[in-house]
């Protein structure tokens, strides 16, 4: 574990152009990086790649590196937009792929009971959840409200907002595991902002 001075310091070489002090800090959070880029994307090349492209936009940001506090949770900020592009942009590759089938898609009663039963499947999903946890994911995924709209009508901070969310999306996701790719696409869709 660094610690926070040395950190710092490592932050303001790196500012200054010091590609020694970067590698130094690729060193000290690569296998964070591309652990949780794994995770989410199931795939060593993609993970790799992603790992390289947050890394890359760090070094592209290093002017701003001094002024960062925290930079675990800049990393982490910056990690989550990477993967959330990533995963539009598989989204949007799968939409392409099938866009000309789509519509004839919709009109096949199949396709149409195979979508409904997948949203009666995340809808009983989320029904499991706690009951703060189902709260904060329908108005934000549902309802369309932002953390600091839902903080004010649940009378409860925003990082217990964000706390409640990261806990639903799990659960969500580990309930979701066995229904299939097209139940993961569907909760994509919910999950991505």
């Amino acid at each position: 574990m660094i610690e926070e001075n040395t950190e710092k310091t490592l932050l303001n070489r790196i500012a200054g152009g010091d590609g020694t002090a970067f590698s130094a800090l690729v060193d000290l959070y690569r296998n964070k990086v591309f652990s949780h880029a794994l995770a989410y994307t199931k795939s060593y090349h993609e993970a790799e790649e992603l790992t390289q492209d947050i890394f890359m936009k760090v070094w592209s940001n290093r002017g701003k590196l001094a002024e960062i506090e925290d930079f675990k949770n800049y990393l982490f900020i910056l990690g989550r937009n990477q993967l959330v592009s990533a995963i539009r942009k598989r989204v949007m590759d799968i939409t392409e792929i099938r866009e000309p089938d789509f519509v004839e898609d919709l009109l096949i009663p199949d396709r149409q009971y195979d979508r409904k039963e997948t949203m009666q499947y995340i809808q009983k999903g989320i029904e499991l959840l706690s009951p703060q946890q189902k709260a904060v994911f329908t108005l934000s995924r549902l309802d369309h409200l932002n953390y600091d709209q839902i903080s004010e009508r649940l009378g409860i901070s925003k990082s217990t907002v964000k706390f409640h969310m990261v806990l639903a999306l799990n659960s969500l996701r580990e309930y979701l595991h066995d229904a299939g790719p097209s139940a993961g696409i569907l909760l994509l869709l919910l999950t991505v902002r």
